[in-house]
């Protein structure tokens, strides 16, 4: 009986020695087949991981790919972007200097109008004392017309009258 206890024993040490040896066993690891080949052995998770890794990889050059793309179209909207930025800065530059020139023709504008007034109250009163001028005239004209008719009747009255003393001591 001892000796089939030590046969079992051993068994069970054999068998927990074979699943301890086997879980310490590193993979992947390099081996070489019964053709003389070289291969390698994983397991099943490292071979997914591999494939992830190599889809991943893939991904990756692709992405790459996109990105130079990507950072192209960046540089070309960016480009863009500071060309209208230019342009736009001209365009303000010169809208500032149009808004100083309406300025300057505004300022102009509004001392011609305070000219005009100016010399529009001037004419007005001008016109004012020239019509003030002709009623004057026109009072005068009238006395002297008036003094005429007076004086161009009597003057006439007194030659007809002479006329007629003239005639009456002439007969």
């Amino acid at each position: 009986m001892k000796k089939l206890l030590i046969i079992l024993m051993t068994l069970c040490f054999s068998t927990i020695f074979a699943q301890v040896t086997k879980a310490k066993i590193e993979y992947p690891r390099y081996e070489v087949d019964s053709l003389g080949q070289k291969i390698v052995t994983m397991t099943i998770q490292q071979a997914m991981k591999l494939d992830n890794d190599s889809e991943l990889l893939s991904l990756f050059k692709r992405q790459a790919v996109e990105m130079t793309d990507y950072e192209t179209l960046c540089i070309k909207v960016i480009s863009d972007k500071d060309d209208v930025i230019s342009k736009l800065n001209i365009s303000i530059g010169r809208l500032d200097n149009q808004l100083t020139k309406k300025d300057e023709k505004i300022a102009i504008l509004q001392n011609e109008i305070l000219e005009y007034v100016k010399n529009n109250s001037i004419l007005q009163k001008q016109v004012n004392n020239r019509q003030e001028s002709i009623d004057e005239k026109n009072t005068q004209l009238r006395k002297l017309k008036t003094k005429m008719v007076i004086g161009g009747g009597l003057g006439g009255m007194a030659v007809v009258s002479l006329l007629l003393v003239i005639i009456g001591v002439v007969r």
